[in-house]
């Protein structure tokens, strides 16, 4: 790649003379002008690629960070181009950075390519921890609390899987696409506490945003040359083109929705989360008119932005692996609808408040979300000043990423990690253990996941709901394939199944 962008750029006598004489400096800095740190050991690396002549594209990053491990410890630092990245390997170095030193680890490496989708890291997930950052995501937090929490909760997943139950009735017998109806199941469920909307499985622009989901997915999830080597900024790869068209459209489509909810507002009519970001960014001006400047409609376009496209994304995979793990277990599955039915009485349906007698169909949940993590390195964390990990030291602005693939699959926690056993995640009285950390999907401290305490309960709601009322299975002569795809991201394959009535 990196040679056909060398033939496209005029190497005249100047333009060589200035890449060499910004290569020499670039080496004279690294080599000589940095202040040195007792940094975490890792792979060689070397000045401007980088650790990247010690990777191996083929392999993920976090199996390669994982491997690294054992030969460097449960911290390495290693070179993306010019860019530092302490990668942490085992639950007692990631609770000293998450919870110990949470302050110190709490901020959000930027990049190139996170500014340009952000419009300038306006949102919460790639935002530094700023104010407009906390009054954000307390904002956002009261706000899913009010519309995606108990009855609320419990409303819409029912109106969302009736939906979805309809389709699979009338497709019984029939190979389905599964990922098409968990996403309209998960992506109704988001579109109607953002929105008060809902699509059909045939929607056009339903089927755009899963088709923009798989896209962003597999290519995004890769990185872009253009976070590493900033010339490339001036002459964008085709990648890099199209994923931030693919962004920017979508982002249109959600600022459409907020600028019409801000058009119609009426304080006595508060319907959806888009709403209550409107209400309580003009309450917050009320109390502090600095706050105007502060946080504007663009940061609240892009919080319903990230609700929306997390919530959707995170939910919906996990839900897919946990069904197509199901199906590769037939015996495990059985045992799931074996609880439900001993909980939930016939001719009715599952509801939150089952959820503590249905410790087993948790654990499975648990156990899908630990064999098949779905973001394996998390987001990049930053630290916001020069601090220690052990007996190293962390310069400021330093990438920091947990390796949540490797706490999962760390044999001194988890027998036999490769293996799908719900059981493991149940104490001597069957009921499910408290959470460590070496579980960790949804991270930990002050930048672990907004919605954990939502996202819980709702995924074990939609798959006690779908258990109740379906048997999936593989068709005829076909197994699942549970072999994930992405390097930096653990995506199911497409998988198609059947979905057979319970009667």
């Amino acid at each position: 790649m990196l040679e056909s962008y060398l033939k496209q750029m005029p190497l005249s006598l100047t333009t060589q003379a200035l890449l060499l004489g910004l290569a020499v400096g670039l080496v004279t800095y690294y080599t000589f002008g940095k202040k040195k740190y007792k940094l975490p050991p890792g792979p060689l690396s070397l000045p401007l690629v980088g650790s990247l002549l010690s990777m191996n594209f083929k392999n993920p990053l976090y199996k390669q960070a994982y491997d690294w491990k054992k030969t460097y410890g449960p911290a390495i630092t290693i070179y993306m181009g010019p860019i530092r990245c302490v990668i942490l390997s085992d639950a007692e170095t990631v609770n000293e950075v998450l919870v110990k030193k949470g302050a110190d680890y709490a901020g959000r490496f930027q990049t190139y390519s996170m500014e340009c989708i952000t419009s300038g890291f306006k949102n919460i997930v790639f935002s530094d921890a700023t104010p407009a950052w906390k009054k954000l995501r307390k904002i956002a937090l009261q706000g899913l609390r009010q519309y995606l929490y108990g009855s609320k909760l419990e409303e819409k997943v029912f109106e969302s899987t009736s939906k979805v139950m309809r389709r699979l009735k009338e497709e019984e017998g029939k190979p389905i696409d599964i990922q098409k109806y968990v996403g309209l199941l998960v992506c109704n469920v988001f579109h109607g506490v953002c929105f008060n909307k809902s699509f059909d499985i045939d929607d056009k622009y339903f089927l755009k945003l899963l088709d923009m989901f798989e896209t962003t997915n597999s290519e995004f999830g890769n990185g872009f040359w253009e976070d590493i080597i900033p010339p490339l900024r001036k002459c964008p790869t085709s990648k890099f083109k199209r994923l931030t068209k693919i962004f920017a459209n979508f982002l249109d489509f959600i600022r459409n929705e907020f600028e019409t909810h801000k058009a119609n507002f009426s304080e006595d009519d508060m319907k959806d989360f888009a709403d209550y970001l409107i209400h309580a960014r003009r309450q917050a001006i009320l109390e502090g008119p600095e706050i105007e400047n502060i946080i504007t409609d663009e940061h609240l376009v892009h919080t319903c932005s990230d609700i929306y496209s997390a919530g959707i994304d995170t939910t919906r995979q996990t839900i897919i692996w946990t069904i197509m793990l199901l199906v590769a277990h037939p015996e495990i599955q059985k045992k799931v609808q074996a609880e439900l039915d001993q909980v939930i009485d016939a001719g009715q349906a599952p509801t939150l408040n089952d959820r503590e007698k249905m410790p087993y169909t948790e654990a499975v949940l648990h156990e899908s979300m630990r064999l098949c993590t779905i973001a394996p390195l998390g987001l990049p964390h930053a630290t916001r000043c020069d601090t220690t990990l052990g007996e190293d030291e962390i310069p400021k602005g330093t990438m920091v990423m947990v390796n949540h693939w490797a706490l999962h699959n760390d044999p001194e926690h988890w027998k036999d990690p490769e293996i799908f056993r719900p059981e493991r995640l149940l104490d001597a009285d069957g009921k499910l253990a408290p959470k460590t950390m070496s579980w960790l999907p949804f991270s930990a401290g002050r930048r672990n996941c907004l919605g954990e305490t939502i996202a819980r309960p709702e995924m074990h709601l939609m798959l006690a709901i779908l258990l109740r009322n379906f048997t999936f299975r593989s068709p005829e002569g076909k197994t699942i394939d549970l072999t994930p795809e992405g390097s930096l991201v653990f995506l199911p394959r497409k998988s198609e199944m059947i979905a057979e009535e319970r009667k």
